[in-house]
């Protein structure tokens, strides 16, 4: 009999430290990856300015998503020993931040690195735009580049270049709006554009820009000898009194026109609670497909 109690006893000792390593299972201690800015390299001439704002990262571990996060960043991963880490840069769709993604023309980074519990791997990620991405146009204002917004569609002012407050390089794009004078200006391309989603869906404008109205981007297409152009008009940004940088996503947007060919255009315009004098300054602005 006591030989069945001592039995029983030790079987009781057992399921107690088992049941306790159920419920408090050892943690395992994770790596740590601290991730830096992505830096963006460009081919001279082919594809312009090298000014970027990726503002997220997206984590691939293994293969596996681990999740975005905002730059820079300290993701913790639960991985010993070489894994093979892939950065894809996220950017803000259209400048609004409830919409992150990752931005389909850059190169993803790529390193195998050895991690080791409770010690941190600092990355310094770099890209580049794909191979496969084609520029349809960029228009830079400098000298050694044919100007690509050259159509004056409404009001009375033209995009021009200035040397006053410029981007980048030697030249910025510049036009201003007046209350009494021309409170909305639109200006488009010269040239007409087709077959950009033929090789796939993404296409996207980048812009930087510094502006005291709010402008809107889209296409123009199908004139009507008395109508007149067909407006589609969507994404655009706000007044903003420093420099800044947008992708705007126009996917979507050319998708819905269904046109044959079109215009890329934008729509500036003074709003009740806007200066009556406004300027306009724009650069880098990319057209982007594949």
């Amino acid at each position: 009999m006591k030989n069945i109690w001592k039995l029983l006893g030790l079987l009781s000792l057992v399921f107690s430290l088992t049941t306790c390593d159920l419920i408090n299972p050892e943690e395992e201690v994770p790596a740590y990856l601290e991730i830096n800015d992505f830096s963006l390299t460009t081919q001279p001439g082919a594809q312009g300015s090298d000014d970027e704002l990726i503002t997220e990262v997206w984590v691939f571990v293994d293969g596996t998503f681990l999740g975005m996060y905002d730059l820079p960043a300290l993701v913790p991963v639960l991985k010993a020993g070489p894994t093979e880490i892939r950065l894809e840069a996220g950017i803000r769709d259209n400048g609004i931040a409830s919409f992150p993604d990752i931005y389909p023309f850059y190169e993803p980074y790529k390193v195998t690195l050895d991690l080791k519990a409770n010690e941190t791997a600092v990355i310094n990620p770099s890209t580049s735009y794909l191979s496969e991405a084609k520029f349809a146009f960029i228009e830079d204002f400098e000298d050694n580049r044919p100007r690509v917004f050259t159509e004056l569609v409404a009001g009375n002012t033209e995009l021009e270049r200035t040397q006053d407050d410029v981007f980048e390089g030697n030249y910025s794009g510049r036009f201003a709006l007046s209350r009494e004078y021309s409170p909305v200006v639109e200006i488009a391309t010269s040239s007409l554009f087709s077959g950009l989603q033929e090789g796939g869906v993404y296409v996207y404008l980048e812009v930087n820009y510094k502006s005291d109205a709010p402008v809107v981007w889209g296409f123009v297409g199908d004139p009507d000898p008395i109508a007149g152009p067909l407006r589609f008009y969507d994404p655009g940004f706000s007044a903003k009194n420093e420099w800044n940088k947008i992708y705007f996503n126009l996917s979507q947007l050319l998708f819905n026109t269904e046109f044959d060919e079109y215009q890329v255009g934008f729509q500036a315009f003074l709003l009740e609670e806007s200066p009556d004098s406004s300027t306009i300054l724009l650069d880098n602005i990319k057209l982007v497909h594949f």
